[in-house]
């Protein structure tokens, strides 16, 4: 270990090279500054780690949201675990790409209370370019969703110089303004630089594309709140904070911006 000469902050030297991911130096750190994250559970384990938390969803209107990478690159998996929450009486989001075929995303929809699903921009040819795949399915099972009368939030991550414009916005606005009246509502997520210490003490600084980029201010996204909560919005958020008990993912009566 050695000292940061900027920051005066302790630094932990791995050679990586040498790594082979046995995870031995996990027990032999006695001051607990390696750890194992993540683990394999069944769905039996899952569930029961899940309803263990019961009073507190009870408590605060959450429940449990079934994440990933995508949760739809494991359909059948996801609905089994989806279908034992719903018998535990959990309420139950997913956040998807929405980019699956609906064949596999039409089976959730009795056992789904919320979808949450990001729309990172509404250019076809640069959501091609950038993203790695086409816009217009996502499109299309956003809007099968809202016709199923399922209930949707949108999340729009804003990324310097890729979804910042006033023509993004604009087509934000625009789109949404559409199914104001099905929407949940739309959270904007600025783009924020914690990521690049993340990177930086797992030794992959090198390789994080958006180093030394700015972050995104709440004043850069103001006028894309206000353009949405002038288009009749049900719910408009800065950073994702519905607050306590919001609703249970329910498409609210109240017309709101929180930021």
């Amino acid at each position: 270990m050695t000292i940061d000469t900027t920051t005066r902050e302790p630094v932990l030297n791995i050679d990586r090279d040498k790594c082979i991911g046995c995870m031995q130096c996990v027990e032999a750190c006695l001051s607990e500054a390696r750890a194992v994250t993540g683990q394999e559970l069944t769905l039996d384990a899952i569930v029961k780690e899940a309803v263990a938390d019961r009073l507190f969803f009870e408590n605060s209107g959450g429940g449990v949201t079934i994440s990933g990478g995508d949760p739809l690159f494991f359909p059948e998996f996801t609905l089994e675990l989806a279908r034992r929450l719903k018998d535990e009486k959990v309420h139950v989001g997913i956040e998807t790409s929405c980019f699956q075929k609906w064949e596999k995303t039409e089976p959730l929809l009795p056992y789904i209370d919320l979808f949450l699903v990001d729309i990172k921009t509404l250019d076809p040819i640069k959501h091609k370019e950038i993203i790695g795949w086409p816009l217009e399915p996502i499109l299309e099972n956003i809007e099968r969703l809202i016709e199923s009368n399922a209930n949707v939030r949108i999340h729009i991550p804003i990324i310097p110089d890729f979804n910042d414009s006033e023509d993004d916005f604009n087509a934000f606005i625009q789109y949404l303004s559409k199914f104001a009246d099905r929407l949940v509502g739309v959270d904007i997520l600025p783009y924020h630089v914690y990521g690049e210490r993340k990177y930086d003490f797992l030794g992959r600084g090198d390789t994080y594309n958006y180093k030394n980029i700015r972050q995104v201010q709440g004043k850069d996204i103001l006028p894309l709140a206000w353009g949405l909560k002038r288009a009749h919005l049900a719910s408009v958020t800065v950073g994702g904070l519905v607050g306590m008990g919001a609703e249970k993912g329910k498409k609210p009566e109240k017309k709101e911006v929180m930021a």
